[in-house]
């Protein structure tokens, strides 16, 4: 005998009871969206006021409030800094998204934010291996924020000082820029200047432009040096790395027009 055929009530009773498991589900998810990015959290956290965000926007939300004022970004009650990693959260969320239960936008960017979390951990294991691309790539994440870690200029000075050492073109004119801006780093005319020099010296176009505006300008102890700043202006445009910014290029131009 071929099998009954489910009745109209039982398929409208098994439509009821989907819809209100994707309810639950919803509601499970909305539960663990951080109110300050309002998406899922990769690396969630418990704050002190009982609630769940992400581990970086909170962090980033102290920094902007004084101890003696920081409230609660949901009730704006008095809280403390102390944070509490939310295991149990990120392990829930792992299997709801992939397997589906949780779809839609927030799920498509918690999915490529994991992703690019990936990225980041096999960047890091490059870096610590010796890969003088790597490091670099790092501490320009480190530098704008970028790769899902913080601003940090002190760890960005450091990553780009390790690829320098290795003599990584990119890193050795950043790496100088920082000793010269004091960022991340005790300033250092000299130690900027000379990565400058060894940068400039291997092709750096971004380095030949920095040297052409000191002699310029006479700045970082240099002496105004129109013929030098000349110099090296015009050697920018025989680089073989190719990475100064357009801004930067500009004053090249515009002096090479006034000092042909």
């Amino acid at each position: 005998m071929p099998p009954k055929r489910a009745s109209s009530k039982d398929t409208k009773a098994e439509t009821l009871v989907e819809k209100s498991y994707r309810q639950a589900i919803d509601d499970i998810a909305e539960e663990y969206v951080c109110p300050i990015t309002a998406e899922l959290p990769i690396d969630p956290v418990t704050a002190e006021d009982g609630r769940c965000y992400e581990r970086c926007a909170i962090e980033k939300w102290f920094t902007w409030k004084p101890q003696t004022q920081l409230k609660s970004p949901v009730t704006n009650e008095p809280m403390g800094k102390r944070l509490f990693p939310a295991v149990q959260v990120r392990n829930t969320l792992k299997r709801l998204v992939e397997s589906g239960a949780i779809s839609g936008s927030k799920a498509d960017a918690w999915k490529e934010a994991m992703a690019e979390d990936a990225r980041l951990a096999a960047l890091r294991e490059r870096a610590e291996g010796g890969d003088a691309d790597a490091m670099t790539d790092l501490g320009i994440a480190y530098r704008d924020g970028k790769r899902g870690v913080k601003k940090d200029a002190t760890q960005a000075f450091l990553w780009m000082k390790r690829a320098a050492d290795l003599k990584e073109i990119d890193a050795l004119s950043v790496c100088a820029r920082f000793y010269l801006c004091g960022k991340g780093v005790k300033p250092s005319n000299s130690s900027g200047v000379a990565m400058l020099v060894m940068a400039a010296t291997l092709g750096s176009e971004q380095a030949r432009g920095m040297l052409g505006r000191a002699n310029q300008e006479g700045q970082w102890g240099f002496d105004k040096n129109p013929q030098e700043a000349t110099r090296w202006y015009r050697e920018m445009q025989t680089c073989d790395c190719r990475g100064s910014n357009e801004e930067l290029r500009g004053c090249a131009a515009a002096w090479l027009l006034e000092h042909p």
